[in-house]
């Protein structure tokens, strides 16, 4: 046990008396005493003003969820161009690499499956039997000669690579940069993170205008080089497009490839272009996969949103920070498609299981959900098409195969699940979503921002 001896202290008188002290001496101290005390609370005022500005700019946290290719970095993208206009005009010319690769992989894509003289996969349709088909092995003269036209468009596939991921296009780090070549689906690039690579094209970007072209960096001058090695093989690569060989093939492959992110093979000439400046439109299409967490902070630039933060989380997993609002994808337009993953889950059944586990989970009670029932566009062109929707889905029955009718069974169907599943009673807020349709999609951000706005006065009270 720990004794502490007691220590007997001679009280002083309050305020001490300083008997020496002539009155100007005590005048001068009270000046300084006063004098500290003032900038003592100068600097405890601005703190506080300091503590109410990040507070007031903080307008809430949002986290994306759902399956790959759902939409997550098209929605993201909306957020930016709807809060920050200005700065997503800005950041728009360093997609312009991301662009000519998602173009360059289409164009070696179809050079490849050209070329291929072996079977693919069915891919798109689980119900028809797996059995796979055999291409036609002879090629036409005129699509054999464009595609050793377009054989240098290899290098330009590994030159922008390089420049994206600031490597070599190896594996040596661990992270696969460059998937595979799979039969029935345009490839992608995958990079560790997708904040670095913006942070890495936007320094080569600065440093290209900075020193000027005698003196430019090997990767301005290797994106110049791709740019016009792609300004020179327009015209065949729209022959390609347009080749009736290369479309049957596609058919018979079952391959969409105007369907697929990242497709541009139907603006060959504008994205070639040496004064090609990406548009909004174009960005959002753009396709780059990312590995691991994305923390995106925006600042809205106009309205009475100005100044406010938004922080958007891209994770596949949990974060520790406060979610004011989760927002989760689903692509309607999965219900005839597999995943790439596992070719025995359909798409739409992988969605309806992740929402329910996410509607589910007792951590995320007390988070409201946004649901984006998403690539409506795509949804409506498959119905039309002819593919029918109860051929997949045995439960639609005998009702109308069209988009509106099939949309509102699918909404019910994720209404019902997030009712029957979530822990306590809470709010759902449902949309049905083209998000590339930037119009359609500014509105719903407005409305999930009032959302927000109502979650946090809640939160101290004053709702």
């Amino acid at each position: 046990m720990l004794v502490t001896k007691k220590k007997s202290l001679t009280a002083l008188p309050w305020p001490a008396t300083r008997g020496n002290e002539t009155d100007e001496e005590r005048k001068a101290r009270k000046l300084r005493a006063a004098e500290a005390k003032r900038r003592n609370d100068a600097i405890n005022r601005e703190l506080e003003a300091e503590r109410q500005r990040i507070h007031k700019q903080r307008a809430g946290k949002i986290l994306l969820l759902g399956q790959a290719e759902s939409g997550k970095s098209t929605v993201l993208k909306n957020f930016q161009l709807h809060l920050a206009p200005k700065a997503f005009e800005l950041e728009a010319e360093i997609w312009r690499p991301v662009i000519h690769l998602n173009l360059v992989r289409s164009v070696n894509f179809i050079v490849n499956l050209a070329m291929s003289r072996g079977q693919l996969p069915r891919q798109e349709n689980p119900k028809v039997p797996r059995g796979p088909r055999k291409l036609s092995t002879s090629m036409t003269p005129e699509l054999r000669k464009l595609t050793v036209r377009l054989a240098p468009l290899r290098q330009v596939e590994e030159h922008l690579i390089q420049i994206l991921s600031g490597q070599e296009a190896t594996n040596d780090s661990g992270v696969a940069l460059v998937q595979p070549y799979n039969p029935t689906k345009a490839p992608d690039i995958t990079l560790s993170n997708g904040t670095q690579w913006r942070k890495a094209m936007t320094v080569h970007r600065k440093h290209s205008i900075d020193s000027m072209s005698s003196t430019a960096s090997r990767e301005s001058t290797e994106i110049i080089q791709c740019r016009r090695m792609l300004t020179a093989l327009s015209s065949d690569i729209e022959a390609l497009w347009a080749n009736r060989s290369v479309q049957e093939m596609l058919k018979t492959a079952d391959i969409a490839l105007h369907e697929q992110p990242g497709f541009f093979l139907d603006q060959v000439k504008r994205v070639t272009g040496e004064n090609f400046r990406p548009r909004p439109d174009d960005v959002l299409k753009a396709r780059v996969n990312t590995l691991g967490p994305e923390e995106h902070t925006i600042v809205a630039e106009s309205g009475s949103e100005k100044e406010k933060h938004y922080t958007i989380y891209d994770v596949g997993g949990s974060r520790s920070q406060r979610i004011d609002i989760i927002i989760f994808l689903a692509p309607m337009s999965g219900f005839n498609q597999v995943l790439a993953e596992d070719t025995n889950v359909n798409r739409l059944t992988d969605s309806l299981r992740l929402w329910q586990s996410i509607c589910s989970n007792r951590i995320l009670a007390g988070v409201e959900f946004v649901l984006f029932l998403n690539k409506l566009d795509i949804l409506e062109s498959k119905l039309k098409s002819g593919i029918q929707f109860a051929d997949f889905v045995t439960s639609y029955g005998n009702k109308p195969n069209e988009t509106e009718p099939v949309s509102k069974y699918l909404l019910d169907v994720f209404i019902r699940i997030h009712k029957q599943y979530s822990p306590k009673r809470r709010k759902l807020h449902s949309y049905l979503t083209c998000a590339v349709d930037t119009k359609a999609t500014s509105d719903i951000i407005t409305k999930i921002q009032d959302v927000i706005l109502m979650k946090i006065l809640a939160r101290v009270n004053l709702v």
